[in-house]
This record gives structure tokens, sequence and C-alpha cells, in this order.
């Protein structure tokens, strides 16, 4: 273990809020203790107030059952679609408030010490450390143009250039805002070691040889791969979900006679839309990602790799012409008005290419400034080349 983790860990153990946030650090070295994060930004009220909407949805479909007497009624139905859309909704949000308030509650104990060799975090989670060298690009998420004034409870990502770690996210309990504390940290980086003429190797032969050695862990140095996420199921057919639990929650309530002229329409939507509709959306999805072997993105020294049911897509780093992240607005039932976005990839030479976040083990951030270092060829040098640079020390 390197010198500079134990003295970070000894200073971060130490250090306490009554200091300042920065306690006894050596020159050259700053110390941030964790402060108390912005709870009810836009998102903290949103999940304050979805149960208060699911009460009155659920109000209104109970009051729409007694006029129409019967609970098979179409609109007492829709409505009781929409409240339990509703519930599924606040229960999200209030998942993520949840970890809001445990951010909140462990920010005394979390402390970020920035070190002349790289930087060490204390998190809710443990400790991490990260060697400067490894670091290509500091990030906050989402466009300085949608970003919200003033506090905010928003990531931080740290991208590295390591085999063993895409990046390191840090919650916004460091600084005044996350903004702050990402210029913080590019300040703290520096100059990022880029070679004036990129010389990139030639391309692989055969692409697809690289991509499955890849997804079996045989990597050549230089090779980084962002394995696929589980954003994807966010996408799937809740409407019709909620909808045969409704259905079905009202055949079950209704009376006898009812039940006994739809019984067997209603068993059959049921298995329709609780069994089969999911199985079938999921069986699609996956069989479209099961090319990839697990693999959203293959960055090799000389090119990017993705895989689709048609073959390997190569972007060589050299055609690379810009990187952009696509932000959309779409209606979801469970998540009402979601921001959607994707990695868009524009090539010299080709269309250019869409990947959505939702497929992404990581943010779009992270893969956009992963794409941009390889692409000035900051993994072309070496550790001990990084390490000659002057440092700027916030």
């Amino acid at each position: 273990m390197s010198a500079w983790i134990d003295r970070a860990r000894e200073l971060a153990s130490r250090t306490t809020a009554s200091e300042g946030g920065r306690g006894a650090a050596p020159e050259g070295w700053t110390v941030l203790r964790g402060q108390r994060p912005a709870i009810l930004d836009a998102e903290g009220v949103r999940a304050l107030v979805a149960p208060l909407v699911a009460v009155l949805a659920w109000t209104g479909a109970v009051f729409r059952e007694l006029v129409a007497g019967t609970p098979i009624d179409p609109l007492a139905l829709f409505m009781r679609l929409l409240a339990l859309a509703m519930t599924v909704r606040a229960l999200l949000l209030g998942r993520a408030l949840v970890a809001r308030l445990r951010a909140w509650s462990a920010s005394s104990r979390s402390a970020l010490v920035l070190a002349p060799e790289g930087l060490f975090a204390r998190l809710p989670e443990g400790d991490v450390a990260v060697e400067k060298d490894e670091i290509v690009a500091i990030s906050e998420r989402g466009t300085w143009q949608r970003r919200a004034s003033g506090r905010r409870f928003s990531p931080v990502y740290v991208v590295t250039l390591s085999p063993l770690r895409t990046h390191l996210e840090l919650p916004a309990i460091f600084d005044a805002t996350p903004g702050v504390l990402a210029e913080r940290l590019m300040r703290w980086r520096g100059a990022i070691a880029l070679p004036e003429t990129p010389v990139f190797p030639e391309p692989a032969s055969l692409a697809s040889k690289v991509y499955e050695d890849a997804a079996r862990g045989i990597r050549a140095p230089g090779t980084i791969v962002i394995h696929h996420g589980l954003g994807w199921l966010e996408r799937g057919p809740w409407a019709t979900v909620l909808l045969g639990i409704a259905v079905i929650e009202g055949f079950v309530r209704a009376e006898g006679a009812v039940q006994e002229a739809i019984g067997p329409a209603v068993i059959v939507a049921g298995v329709v839309a609780l069994a089969m509709v999911p199985l079938v959306w999921v069986w699609a999805q996956r069989r479209s990602m099961a090319p990839q072997l697990g693999m959203a993105m293959v960055l090799t020294a000389a090119e990017l790799l993705m895989r689709t049911r048609g073959g390997v897509l190569r972007v060589a780093w050299p055609k690379l012409q810009r990187l952009s992240i696509d932000v959309r607005g779409r209606v979801s039932i469970v998540q009402g008005w979601a921001m959607h976005r994707a990695l868009v990839i524009k090539r010299k030479d080709g269309l250019p290419i869409t990947y959505d976040e939702a497929f992404l083990g990581v943010p779009a951030e992270v893969a956009m400034e992963l794409c941009e270092a390889y692409a000035r060829g900051a993994h072309l040098v070496s550790g001990e080349d990084r390490a000659q640079l002057p440092e700027t020390v916030a």
C-alpha cells in the first residue's frame, strides 16, 4: 500500500467538523469534511409531494367506484390504474429521498483528502483511493445550461483511466455545491499530459476476436470495458402490468354474478398483462443485447468497439469527430415526465451512433469523458509522464 494512502487515511480519521473541515493538513494537502447536503431541491420536493398525489388519486378512484357501484367500471379501473402508478412513483422517489437522508446522516463521518499523489475519499460505502495520474476528467452530471442554481443534490464523477475502475462517484457533501467541488478538483488535478500529435496503433484485423476476448477477460494493455447497465428495466411495459393488477383487484371485489360473467376474460387478460407481455418484452430486450456479451463498449488503444446483431461497430479514435449527450423528455406512467439521455458519437466517415444511457453501466458523462480521453491520446501517455506535470493545489 502506498505511503500517501496511509497518511490520507490518518488525516481523514482525525479531521473533525470543529476544525473547519480541513484539519491539520500538511502543505500541498487539502482535507474536506463532509457537509450537510441539500435535501429539498426540486427532486426532493417531488419526493415529498408524490405521496400526497397518490392519496388524491386513490381518493378519486374510490369515489368513482362508489358512484358507479361496481369496481369493474371502466372509468374506475382507469383511475385505479393512475392511483397505482402514482403509488409506484411515490415509492421510487421515496427510495431516492431515503438515499439522500443516508448521505445527510453520514456526511459528518465522510472526508475527502486531496494529496499530491492522489485522491482519498471516506464515503458511507467505504474508503476509496485513486492515483492522481489515473484521473483524466472531472465531470458533474448534466450540462451547465440545465443545472439548477444554488445547492443541489448532484454527484460529481472522477473519471479514471484504469481497467479496475471507470470512475468514482462523489456525493454532493464536500463543498458548497457540486459545481464548486468539480472546479476545486479540476484545479487540484491540474493539466493532463497529452501527446501533441497522438500516434495510435493499428486496429486489430479481426475486431470480433478482440471483443470476445475482452468479454472473457483477455484484454490488451490500455483496454477498458464499459459493461451493460440495468436502466433499461425502467422502460418496461409497466402500464400494462399495472392495468392487469387493477383489473384483477377489481374482479376479486366484484359481485358473484359479475365474476361468473367475466371470469374467463379476466383470467386471460391477467395472464397476458402480468406474465406474457413482461416476459416477451424481457426476452426481446435480452435477445437484442445477447450479441454484446454483457458489454456496452470496449475501448482499446486503437479504437472504440460496440457490437450489435449485425456485427461489430468500429470507430477508430482519429475518426471520432465529436461526442455529446442528447437529452429528451418523455412521458412515463410511472416516472411521469422523465428525461431520457443518450450518448451521441459523431464520426468523420459515417452516420452518428446513439447509445441510450439506459443500456450503459456508467453515467453518460463518464462514457463520454473516457472516449474523449482516448481520442486525445491520454492512454498513450505513461503514468510516469503524467506525474511529471506541475501540480495545482486548490
